[in-house]
């Protein structure tokens, strides 16, 4: 089978494909700030879909972030607006974060693209 030939079956990655695809994930993953926002960010919006919004406590147990990288990480998107923090009403010493409503689009938006990827 000629390159060419492979190149056009379906499912077929090679490596120019792949770069492709790595500059597809950089473009979304940047917008977000470093791959540490993003594992944070992707945390706190899958639990949040399950109705259950993630403590401090729970997100240090879940993310494979360093506490004090993720405290600093943590910090820097809620002053950006990319999560929200409040109090859990359980206990008022406590709080809970969610993804902002315009970082969800951007969620969304990546999957779209990913779905949209030429994998051909």
């Amino acid at each position: 089978m000629t390159q060419k030939e492979a190149a056009t079956r379906p499912h077929n990655m090679n490596i120019p494909r792949l770069r492709r695809f790595n500059q597809l994930i950089v473009k979304h993953v940047e917008r977000f700030g470093r791959r540490d926002d993003f594992k944070i960010l992707l945390e706190i919006a899958a639990q949040q879909e399950t109705g259950d919004p993630l403590t401090l406590k729970r997100l240090v147990l879940c993310c494979s972030v360093p506490e004090s990288t993720l405290k600093r990480r943590l910090s820097r998107l809620v002053r950006e607006g990319f999560v929200h923090k409040r109090m859990t009403e359980e206990d008022h010493r406590v709080h809970c974060y969610t993804v902002a409503e315009r970082t969800l689009k951007q969620l969304r938006s990546f999957i779209v693209d990913i779905r949209a990827f030429d994998w051909r």
